[in-house]
């Protein structure tokens, strides 16, 4: 179940909140809001040096009410994955966190960009890997199928009478120098800085780039604003950029602190290459036109035939820096 969009959205909840505040006055409206068509939704990646990383849920209405209680519902349990690249191939394991103890459980799912209170029953997150995932975790990486730059990775799904099926490329590795710090600009808050990142962009075109952020203990967050770039701005040159702080999408938002790291924290920048669609689906997701009332929603372009989400390839650097207290 995509966290960061919907697919099946027509109409925002604020449009549908100003068509009943103009016409209060004057009528009674009824809405007869449609069910979502139901398809699988697919998360995928895999990251250079990284192992694919899959899960498959149900889509579920925008109208419709999504009770904690029933959170595991929504997950597809039993379905058959395989990743392919050329000659060689694998077939995903299910792994749920149902079966590891409460505590690794909450680690578990916040590094997969789930937040649950302490006070809350944590729903069975499953997921589908290589099956060596514990050996990878233990340093054993002899046998793990593992992502490649300038490789191309198709993906097959199986589940519940319906076949699903993608394709994404780890492009080159990108051209990364180092991390900076930059003051706030208002002295009165000198106490937050900005993180700036150096890097430097081929002259062939086609570049695509998503970066995220990690502050402390916290897991990879995308910034709020927009989280991929295409080289239409930047290219065949070097450049230093100012880096948004990620932001965790279901924490209140402090305006004033919003976009900049403290002075004591350890910053760490996820900076990678992504293909064309890869980079699509992400534009669309942040640029869907969803905070204005009087903005038009724009279709999210998913690269799953047969389903929605993505399969996204990283070619992914990560660079830290801990900022001067």
């Amino acid at each position: 179940m995509l966290k960061q969009g919907c697919f099946q959205i027509s109409v925002t909840y604020c449009s549908i909140a100003m068509l009943l505040l103009f016409a209060s006055c004057t009528t009674n409206i009824e809405l007869d809001l449609p069910e979502a068509e139901p398809k699988l939704v697919v998360e995928g990646s895999i990251n250079a040096g990284g192992p694919p990383i899959v899960t498959l849920s149900r889509n579920a209405s925008f109208f419709g009410e999504v009770n904690l209680k029933d959170f595991d519902q929504y997950f597809v349990n039993g379905a058959n994955v395989w990743v392919y690249s050329n000659s060689d191939s694998v077939k995903l394991g299910e792994f749920c966190t149902a079966s590891f103890p409460e505590n690794v459980q909450r680690q578990l799912a916040k590094s997969l960009g789930y937040s649950f209170s302490d006070t809350v029953q944590l729903p069975n997150i499953c997921i589908y890997t290589i099956p060596e995932i514990i050996d990878l975790f233990q340093g054993d990486s002899s046998n793990a199928f593992l992502g490649e730059y300038r490789k191309s990775y198709s993906l097959k799904v199986e589940a519940e009478g319906k076949t699903l099926t993608s394709k994404t490329s780890i492009p080159a590795k990108p051209d990364v120098h180092s991390l900076g710090v930059i003051p706030h600009p208002d002295e009165k808050k000198d106490s937050l800085v900005s993180v700036s990142i150096t890097f430097s962009v081929p002259d062939s075109g086609g570049n695509f780039i998503r970066y995220l952020t990690k502050r402390n203990s916290e897991p990879f967050y995308a910034p709020l604003s927009a989280s991929v770039y295409s080289d239409k701005l930047f290219r065949g040159g070097t450049y230093t950029f100012p880096l948004e702080a990620g932001q965790n999408p279901n924490r209140e938002i402090d305006w004033e602190t919003y976009s900049y790291f403290w002075k004591g924290d350890t910053v760490k920048v996820k900076w990678s290459t992504i293909d064309k669609a890869h980079y699509d689906f992400w534009n669309t997701i942040e640029n869907d036109g969803g905070d204005s009332p009087l903005s038009t929603p724009t279709r999210i372009k998913s690269n799953i035939n047969g389903g929605l989400g993505i399969w996204g390839g990283y070619g992914a650097v990560y660079l830290s820096i801990i900022v001067p207290e």
